[in-house]
């Protein structure tokens, strides 16, 4: 059986696939035609000619005048933070000392199945895109005995140029020092106060 599925693989790879690609435009092969079959000179110009055929008293110049650059359109800024990204990290216990701000658990948070569903894109994709830059602190911990300084970790994001799931208006990451740990801070003045 495996034989004739491979001799059967062999034979169509072999022969093609029946007909060949046919062309998709068969007007310029019309046109070539009918060029072909009537008489002209070079500077006269047919009905079925697409492009005007130069003349050697023209120069190149005259013959394609320059085109005007139109600059291309910037591209619009992406609406909603769903697949974007944000490098943007504070230390967390300064802000913690802020008014307003505290510490997310982690819980997915709603009333209803829509509110719980956002609730929780937001709370997984934040635990999941931080989980390669909390290993990395757990081994810098391993091999140093203390976990790494803001800077340090700051300067580990830089190097491997990692970026974490962007958040909803309210909420940052956070790094603790004395924890090692990568939190999501909200700042429950502005998640009342809304975008």
């Amino acid at each position: 059986m495996l034989r004739i599925a491979i001799c059967l693989s062999l034979t169509i790879f072999l022969l093609g696939c029946g007909e060949p690609i046919a062309d998709l435009d068969p007007q310029p092969a019309a046109n070539n035609n009918a060029v072909a079959n009537s008489e002209t000179t070079p500077g006269e110009k047919t009905p079925t000619d697409p492009m005007p055929v130069a003349t050697t008293d023209q120069t190149p110049a005259e013959n394609n005048p320059p085109m005007e650059e139109t600059p291309a359109p910037e591209p619009k800024p992406k609406k909603g933070v769903i697949h974007q990204t944000t490098d943007e990290v504070v230390d967390a216990k300064e802000w913690l000392k802020k008014q307003g701000i505290e510490a997310r658990d982690g819980n997915i948070e709603g009333v209803d199945p829509f509110s719980q569903a956002a609730s929780g894109y937001f709370t997984l994709a934040a635990r999941a895109s931080t989980l390669g830059l909390q290993q990395q602190v757990q081994h810098y911990k391993a091999l140093n005995d203390k976990f790494p300084s803001y800077k340090e970790f700051m300067q580990m994001m830089r190097d491997n140029r990692i970026e974490f799931a962007k958040l909803r208006w309210y909420e940052i990451y956070g790094y603790n020092e004395d924890t090692g740990k990568i939190l999501v801070l909200v700042d429950t003045v502005a998640k009342e106060e809304g975008p």
